[in-house]
């Protein structure tokens, strides 16, 4: 069906030639118009100004001389001048008929258009009339002049407004065919850049920018679903195996229910892990910087500590060594703070020295980058050489770390919160000892001292 003509869009060009258009033959009649009336004005003032001469010059003149100047103007396209005493005409131009136009009248008369000055001196009225019928002309002249320069400059100025329309939005039409193709080959690629830097090639850049956000977004989902999905495949065989054990009708011994039920159980709380840090790092991803908040290193040290001092097993000795004088105000997202710290802590307790497992929490302060941090050091198995590169990689679990129950994703998961609070993480392992610490950027001092 095709579209009513009424609904049918208008291009752009189209819009802006019109308004470009408009404003052209806007300013071209108003031109002409303020033209005509300042000409129009020019030959009235030439009109009194004459006039009112001519009056100075018979007044000023005896009776003798004055004959003298009525004699001047003799021609048709002269003053016509009448001197009227008691509604008498005692004298007048030889070009001046025998009576006024009008009398006494001063101002503008129609038939024929002609400019009369009427002025009474001694019992005596003095009576010019100028004639405009020239300068009438010469307006119609100018007026079909002007007429000719404003239908030309219509001309000019529709093609030149489609010609400054269509340049200046070539880089609108580049961008429209550059999404165009994106649709039709289902390729995220970037717009054409315009040549010039103007507002078209700032929305050009930062069209390009949330393409290549959205790429990289859509890349990180599928690298999500395709981890998720893989790593999903096993703990769901798990529990899909065991389900089948005991829908077979066959009476299961005691210690084979438990054990059954024990692996469903565990492999369930291994996938709700997996699945919640997995939605962690996404969100981390889509953390905006304008929603961190000040936060104290300190209070968070603590209280971590703590908690992890409640299930370190007997053998594992938690040491605090704090340094600190006061708060250490840092920007953070605290529900990210937390994780993070826990995500190491996790570690530190999981791959400590199992007899003689020693931790140390401790804050550090790094003041030529203007960033505070919380470090953890444990004795134990430490990370190989060839294993420090992959470390922060999702599900990455080196030879010592596959002894012990994990996803793999706690290295990556901490790295991904502290980014998400324009932060970092550090690692360093040598000689059976590891330290983590976690770098927050610090508050200015005019900031924490507002805390």
């Amino acid at each position: 069906m095709k579209p009513h003509p009424k609904n049918r869009p208008t291009s752009l060009i189209a819009h802006l030639t019109q308004q470009v258009i408009l404003t052209i033959v806007g300013l071209i009649i108003a031109f002409a118009v303020v033209t005509m009336a300042a000409i129009t004005a020019h030959f009235y003032q030439d009109a009194v100004f004459d006039s009112r001469m001519i009056f100075g010059n018979l007044i000023s003149q005896r009776k003798t001389s004055q004959k003298l100047v009525l004699n001047v103007y003799n021609r048709s396209r002269d003053a016509r001048i009448w001197v009227v005493q008691d509604t008498h005409v005692i004298a007048r131009s030889r070009n001046a008929p025998p009576t006024p136009p009008k009398f006494p009248y001063t101002g503008i008369l129609l038939d024929p258009i002609t400019y009369q000055l009427a002025s009474r001196v001694n019992h005596v009225t003095f009576v010019v009339d100028w004639p405009l019928s020239s300068d009438v002309a010469l307006l119609r002249n100018l007026s079909l002049v002007v007429l000719l320069v404003t239908l030309a400059g219509m001309g000019v100025g529709v093609w030149v407004s489609r010609w400054a329309t269509r340049r200046a939005l070539a880089p609108v039409e580049a961008m429209t065919l550059g999404v165009g193709r994106m649709l039709d080959t289902g390729r995220v690629m970037p717009v054409p850049m315009p040549p010039v830097r103007d507002e078209f090639y700032d929305l050009a850049g930062l069209f390009n920018r949330l393409l290549s956000n959205l790429e990289e977004r859509r890349q990180r989902d599928q690298a999500l679903l395709a981890d998720a999905t893989h790593h999903l495949r096993t703990p769901m065989a798990v529990i899909r195996g065991n389900l089948d054990l005991v829908k077979t009708g066959k009476e299961l011994s005691k210690v084979v229910w438990d054990e059954s039920m024990a692996a469903i159980d565990r492999t369930l709380a291994d996938m709700s892990r997996l699945v919640d840090d997995l939605l962690a790092m996404e969100s981390a991803h889509n953390l905006s910087a304008q929603l961190l908040e000040p936060l104290d290193l300190l209070v968070l040290a603590h209280e971590v500590f703590e908690d992890a001092c409640a299930i370190a097993i007997d053998s594992t000795h938690l040491a605090f060594d704090n340094v600190a004088n006061g708060p250490i105000w840092v920007w953070a997202y605290p529900e990210f703070a937390r994780r993070a710290l826990w995500s190491i802590m996790d570690n530190a307790l999981k791959y400590c020295d199992p007899v003689n497992g020693h931790i140390v929490m401790a804050l550090t302060e790094d003041r030529s980058s203007g960033f505070s941090g919380i470090s953890l050091m444990n004795n134990g198995r430490g990370i190989a050489a060839q294993d420090m590169p992959l470390i922060f990689s999702r599900f990455f679990r080196g030879k010592e770390a596959q002894t012990v129950g994990g996803t793999g994703l706690g290295l990556s998961l901490a790295q991904s919160l502290m980014r998400a609070q324009l932060g970092t993480i550090s690692m360093a392992s040598r000689s059976g000892k590891t330290q983590a610490t976690l770098w927050f950027k610090k508050l200015s001092p005019s900031e924490s001292s507002a805390q």
